[in-house]
């Protein structure tokens, strides 16, 4: 019978230190996060020239040209730690988050007052700013970060 508990809880505590594991994976670094944001701007960038070309926002397309011609450098920089993180937490490809992204994106744009203003707004500082991630709180559609921070689950003593 003693057996039987000693070989219970070893199952047990193996199986939570797995889960634990596996939680402190999900959770995005420091620079998983910001690649995030570079990636959610672009794609926010993108989906708005795509929605809001023409009529008053014919100028949507050279400033979007120019935002990603300008800030590329930064777009394949932030490639490497995202693949990491999709990779770590088991969310597919680089390619399916980022339509997922877009599709969320999309649809959030239905629910934003002035969205095309506030995205032709958006896109003619970041032509001005150096780095796109100080774009993320101008975004019509609000940044939503897909797993908590590393840092923030370290500094509660969770994975300590």
């Amino acid at each position: 019978m003693t057996k039987i508990r000693i070989l219970l809880a070893a199952t047990m505590l193996a199986g939570m230190s797995s889960n634990a594991v596996m939680a402190a994976d999900a959770c995005m670094q420091d620079r998983e996060v910001k690649a995030d944001q570079i990636r959610f701007i672009e794609t926010q960038m993108r989906v708005a020239t795509l929605q809001c070309r023409g009529g008053t926002h014919r100028e949507i397309i050279s400033l979007y040209n120019d935002f990603v011609r300008s800030k590329r450098p930064y777009f394949i920089e932030a490639e490497g730690p995202l693949r990491e993180f999709l990779k770590r937490s088991d969310k597919g490809g680089l390619d399916s988050y980022v339509v997922g992204v877009a599709n969320k994106v999309s649809l959030g744009s239905t629910s934003v007052a002035q969205f095309c203003d506030r995205s032709q707004m958006a896109l003619q500082m970041a032509v001005k700013m150096p780095d796109p991630a100080g774009l993320v709180t101008l975004m019509p559609v609000k940044y939503r970060q897909p797993e908590r921070s590393c840092t923030t689950a370290s500094r509660s003593g969770i994975y300590q």
